[in-house]
C-alpha cells in the first residue's frame, strides 16, 4: 500500500489574486486602528503572516507601543480587516484564480489531502477561497494568527493536517505550493517537497535562487511538469 500524500498551499500569488482588494483592507485597517496614515513603505508582505506584518507595522511606524502588548490593537485591526474583505468580496471586479489552479486541485485531490500554509487569518482565507469557488478543497490548515515565521507555520500547519485527517504523512510525499521564498524556505524545514511558481510578485530568478525542487512559471504551462513531479 502506497504512502498518502499530502499537498499545503499557499493563497495569495500561488492559488489566487484579489486585484487589491486584500491589501487595501489591511492598508485600511491598520491605518484607523493606529491612527496612521500613507503606505507601508519599506514593510514587506509577501511570505509574511498576517499578524508578524501588523507587529511589524505597530512596531516601525508606532515606536511609542514597540515592546507593550498589541493584542487589544491585533483584535480591533483583525475585525476591522475581516469586515473590509467581505464588503470587497461582494463585488469581486478583478478577483481571480491563476491559470491551471482547478485542474491542479483537482488532481492533487485524486491523490490525496489538501491542506493551507497561509500568512493570512482564517477567515480572511475562506472569504477570499469561497468567493472563488475553491475553498471546498481546504478543510484546515495553518494560518496567520500567531506573530511566527513561515517555517514555524509549515510545522504547525503539517501536524493539525495529521491531526485533521487522522493520517501520518511522511516528508517525502508532502508538496509545498508557494509563490515566494518564504514558502520555498519553509517547505525545506519540514523537509517537503517544494514546488515554486511565478505568478505572484516574486521573479523566477529569485524563486530559482531559492532551489525548490520545481520552478514553474504558472500551473497551466508547466501542468505536465507538475503531474510528472508528483507522480514520479
Amino acid at each position: 500500500m502506497s504512502l498518502p500524500y499530502l499537498f499545503l498551499f499557499d493563497i495569495d500569488g500561488t492559488l489566487l489574486s484579489t486585484s487589491g482588494s486584500g491589501y487595501r483592507s489591511f492598508t485600511r485597517s491598520y491605518q484607523e486602528v493606529l491612527g496612521l496614515a500613507g503606505p507601508l513603505g519599506s514593510i514587506p508582505m509577501a511570505g509574511k503572516l498576517d499578524r508578524m506584518i501588523f507587529q511589524k507595522i505597530a512596531e516601525h511606524l508606532r515606536p511609542d507601543l514597540a515592546g507593550g502588548d498589541l493584542s487589544v490593537y491585533w483584535r480591533r485591526f483583525r475585525e476591522k480587516y475581516i469586515k473590509l474583505l467581505r464588503t470587497e468580496s461582494r463585488n469581486p471586479d478583478g478577483w481571480f484564480l491563476y491559470p491551471g489552479v482547478k485542474p491542479l486541485l483537482e488532481f492533487c485531490s485524486s491523490l490525496g489531502s489538501l491542506a493551507l500554509l497561509t500568512g493570512n487569518v482564517r477567515e480572511g482565507a475562506y472569504i477570499k477561497l469561497s468567493t472563488l469557488g475553491i475553498a471546498e478543497y481546504f478543510p484546515t490548515g495553518g494560518f496567520g494568527e500567531e506573530c511566527i515565521s513561515r517555517s514555524q507555520l509549515a510545522k504547525l500547519a503539517f501536524e493539525e493536517a495529521s491531526r485533521h485527517f487522522e493520517t501520518e504523512y511522511t516528508p517525502e510525499r508532502t508538496f509545498l505550493f508557494g509563490d515566494t521564498v518564504p514558502d520555498i524556505q519553509a517547505g525545506r524545514s519540514i523537509g517537503a517537497n517544494t514546488v515554486a511558481v511565478a505568478t505572484g510578485t516574486v521573479s523566477s530568478g529569485e524563486l530559482s535562487a531559492a532551489e525548490p525542487s520545481l520552478l514553474v512559471e504558472d500551473f497551466e504551462s508547466g501542468a505536465g511538469k507538475v503531474r510528472e513531479f508528483i507522480s514520479r
